[in-house]
């Protein structure tokens, strides 16, 4: 039997990067080394092993049988290993450490500068980075360590996502004053597929949400500009005889526009914390959930109107 002490952490590290990408200098790119000690070590694990994990035979590199199998005990060790040190950091947890978050466009207009201040405020010490992203590219952080915390809509694509509701709220119409339908008290969908659309592009779940309800009625949306700017979406409204939907808790009060219920059915959408069911939840960043919990149950009464239970 060959003895496997003398594996390295950076010899998996190197494997995985290389099983990720099935390419030698992707991979030493992404690890910032050169193709020749990429390959260096992978000959080091492969002589550990006394098995080839990789196929070079063709024009592409795959993983082989052997490989398959010891990728998944490779990713768990250094999944144990960072949850090792993620623990060990607990012990001085809000001190020190870094907090890293995903969160959706929307949600960084309104809901999120208040909480981000406060934990500021309450735990200095600790660095955060907050950054916009779509909720794919937050599930795939998570799912990668890359991120503590995600906050984005619902469902989720991954398996490995775990998930906690936060709000359902509803999507409103939202057109300019002099708009025809603007003195409406509540709009049908129906009524809105001949209508002139501002809507996100199609990469936003919010844009797809938007599709489906269109889509399960037999309507197809008369969508005359795509935009990922919510302002701009405020701005055309108020501006042209176009409309928008948008969540309500997005929507800024504005004398230039009316914003008006839209019904059979009522659009809404559902935001929640995202977590990794994989990787170890810090103190951090279960202290940041904690404070944006409390600030929605004691959110302002325009927010808890968007929030409130919402029915046909």
């Amino acid at each position: 039997m060959t003895n496997k002490s003398g594996i390295k952490l950076r010899q998996l590290e190197y494997f995985l990067a290389i099983a990720d990408t099935l390419h030698f200098s992707k991979a030493a790119e992404k690890l910032f080394v050169t193709q020749p000690t990429l390959s260096h070590q992978l000959a080091e694990l492969e002589a550990h092993l006394g098995k080839a994990l990789f196929d070079r035979s063709g024009k592409h590199i795959r993983l082989t049988q052997e490989g398959q199998v010891f990728h998944a005990y490779a990713r768990r060790t250094l999944d144990e290993l960072a949850a090792g040190c993620a623990a060990v950091e607990e012990l001085d947890a809000l001190r020190r450490g870094h907090l890293r978050i995903g969160a959706s466009q929307s949600f960084m207009r309104k809901l999120l500068p208040p909480v981000v201040a406060e934990f500021m405020r309450s735990y200095p010490d600790v660095r955060l980075t907050v950054t916009e992203m779509m909720a794919p590219m937050i599930e795939a952080q998570l799912a990668a360590g890359d991120l503590h915390l995600g906050i984005a809509f619902i469902p989720a694509r991954l398996e490995e996502t775990e998930v906690e509701s936060l709000f359902t709220e509803r999507l409103m119409l939202v057109v300019g004053r002099d708009h025809r339908l603007a003195a409406r008290k509540r709009v049908r969908l129906s009524d809105l597929a001949r209508e002139p659309l501002v809507l996100m592009t199609r990469d936003y779940y919010t844009r797809s949400l938007v599709d489906q309800y269109f889509d399960q009625r037999g309507l197809v949306p008369n969508i005359v500009c795509e935009t990922n700017a919510l302002s701009l979406m405020m701005d055309l409204a108020a501006d042209s005889q176009a409309a928008t939907l948008l969540p309500e808790s997005t929507i800024d009060p504005s004398e230039r526009v009316a914003v008006i219920p839209v019904y059979e059915p009522v659009p809404i959408r559902v935001t929640a914390l995202l977590w990794s069911k994989r990787h170890h939840r810090t103190t951090a960043a279960t202290t940041f959930a904690r404070l944006l919990r409390e600030r929605l149950q004691a959110a302002d009464p325009a927010l808890r109107r968007a929030m409130a239970p919402v029915t046909q």
